[in-house]
């Protein structure tokens, strides 16, 4: 790996590709480009995640005007700002979020290669054995990597002390309910699976135990923070779960459309969460750069 300061995780150079985004916001820019899903450009949240999150950045600056955080100024701007980003994504290509999309991957994956200067780390192997993962991982975990801990150094220079609350409570909601909703997932699946399983032995049947021999992912990271490590488990529990979604579908419990189901309401649920990640990390970048 190469080791690196902070301001050299996103270049200018590298923002300037997040063109069709990154001239417009202060601080929620690259909305415009993380919905791609909605034009064709599927990541697995094409079910209005990018609208639910600007009417929560809508409905937030109300909250801190209300509160005395922010003045009625400010909170006008920031509702323009919400405006004017529905209206550039809306007039964008499908080509242009779709290259948008993949570029950010592409950063992401920079960011995987490189060390932190001055990070307490953990190594930390990551095995993700279905295909439909990965990318859910190459667009947010970097990001949410790096943003975790730029967050606890930066994160009272960059945000109001409500804005810097709000935001931290959101992740912690979020991510937990998230842990939440696998666990039972995970849990489901398997006692499924024990219960067939052993009814189709009982019955002497044909039992299929499929296995992948080639993972999708298979690699080791640095983690910057708690919070990066709760999402990677997120990320490898639900691939255990997709084992299990494998062994229903070879032995007949279950139709592949319903499991495909399944995994796309975990990407849709997971969206938002890697969405805001996303966004702090940029909003942070600026203050990174200007210490």
């Amino acid at each position: 790996m190469t080791t690196i300061t902070d301001t050299a995780v996103v270049t200018p150079q590298d923002e300037a590709l997040h063109a069709a985004a990154a001239d417009t916001l202060p601080h929620a820019t690259s909305v415009i480009g993380e919905a791609g899903a909605a034009a064709g450009a599927t990541d697995g949240a094409d079910d209005g995640s990018l609208e639910r999150e600007l009417l929560e950045m809508d409905a937030a600056a109300d909250t801190l005007r209300k509160e005395g955080l922010i003045t009625s100024a400010e909170a006008e701007e920031k509702k323009a700002e919400v405006a004017n980003t529905r209206k550039r994504f809306r007039d964008l290509k499908p080509e242009d979020r779709a290259a948008i999309i993949r570029r950010r991957r592409e950063i992401g994956s920079q960011i995987l290669t490189r060390q932190l200067a001055g990070a307490a780390v953990v190594p930390v192997a990551i095995k993700l054995n279905h295909t439909r993962l990965r990318p859910l991982f190459e667009q947010w975990w970097p990001f949410m990597n790096r943003m975790s801990i730029n967050l606890q150094r930066f994160g009272s220079s960059t945000f109001a002390k409500g804005e810097l609350a709000t935001l931290e409570d959101y992740f912690e909601r979020t991510l937990s309910r998230l842990e939440d909703y696998v666990d039972e997932q995970l849990r489901v699946a398997e006692a499924l699976r024990t219960q067939r399983e052993a009814e189709m032995r009982a019955k002497n049947d044909i039992v299929f135990e499929p296995t992948v021999t080639l993972p999708s992912l298979n690699l080791t990271v640095e983690a910057y923070s708690r919070f990066a490590m709760r999402v990677l488990g997120l990320l490898a529990k639900f691939d255990r779960a997709m084992d299990q979604f494998d062994f229903m579908v070879w032995n007949g419990i279950r139709d592949q459309s319903d499991i495909n189901d399944e995994v796309a309401r975990f990407l849709r649920t997971f969206h938002p969460l890697g969405l805001r990640s996303y966004m702090t990390h940029l909003k942070l970048m600026t203050t990174v750069r200007g210490v």
